[in-house]
Parts: structure tokens; sequence; C-alpha cells
């Protein structure tokens, strides 16, 4: 079974706000990827709640095991956090991320499929801290959208390994 690694979550705030980074159809797209055969392995920092639908739950791993873990799926899935940074600096491939207010061009690689809906959407000011930003999931693509972006993505990787 072909295996894909998600990371949905991104930093809890310190004002107990939602985090304005975190994308809202992660159950749809969890299904849609079941219905298409991927075992789906969450990974995660220690408190995040396992999502419905995954059949691995990964927290606190230490960063060598969580490498292989990497390295043994077909391909990533996050939201703009710590995996994007995380698996640019172990040089594993690139993922989709799923952006929605903060911008790509300034915080995104190229390597990975950005998936921004629109820039109309994006923070005035970029470095300001996450905790005064409201969150809005209209600033998300829809999981259709991640769902093409894998296909082709895993359709280029194949191309490329052969």
């Amino acid at each position: 079974m072909k295996k894909i690694a998600i990371a949905p979550y991104a930093a809890k705030l310190p004002n107990g706000k939602r985090n304005p980074k975190e994308f809202p159809a992660w159950p749809e797209l969890i299904e849609r990827l079941n219905a298409e055969g991927y075992e789906v392995i969450q990974l995660g920092a220690k408190g995040e709640k396992r999502l419905e639908g995954t059949a691995q739950f990964i927290e606190g791993y230490p960063l060598e095991k969580l490498e292989q873990v990497i390295r043994d799926c077909e391909t990533w899935i996050a939201v703009d956090t710590w995996m994007s940074h995380f698996c640019a600096t172990m040089r594993l491939q690139g993922g989709i991320v799923i952006w929605a207010q903060s911008n790509p061009k300034i915080w995104g690689y190229p390597h990975n499929t950005n998936l921004l809906k629109d820039e109309s959407y994006l923070r005035e000011w970029q470095y300001a801290p996450w905790w005064d930003a409201e969150y809005n999931a209209d600033a998300f693509v829809e999981p259709q959208v991640v769902m093409d972006a894998l296909h082709g993505r895993l359709t280029s990787n194949a191309t490329v390994k052969s």
C-alpha cells in the first residue's frame, strides 16, 4: 500500500485561538486519500489530536526516525508549518504545502507544490505574530485541488524514477 505522510497542525497559539494556518478540510482529504488506497500517516507533536481515518499517528519521534518515515512515503502533505522546513533541511523530496494567509513566495520552497487559493487572502504584515490574525476557512484551497496536486506530483515522481 502506498503511504502518504501528513502534518495537519500548526503550533498552538498562546491566546488559545485556532491557528490560521490549519486547513479545515483534513477529514474530507483523508477520506479521499483512503478511497484511493493510500495509507495516511499523521505526523505531529505531543498533545495533537489524531485525525480520523489515519492509519498511524506518530508523535514526538526523534528526527532520525521521522526522516525515515517520510522517506518511506510516496510524498507528504502539510500546512505551512515545521514539515516543509524539516524536509528541506533533511533534503527529503518535495511535498505539497497548503497555504492560506502566509506567502509561499516568502516562506515556501520552490521544490514543493505550494497551493495558495488566492493572494487576496494573504496577511498584509507577513512577519506579524499569528495570534494577531483571524482564522479564515475560506482562505484555503478545496480538497480536490490538493488531490489534483498529489496526482500531478506522483506522476512527475514516477517519470523521474523510471
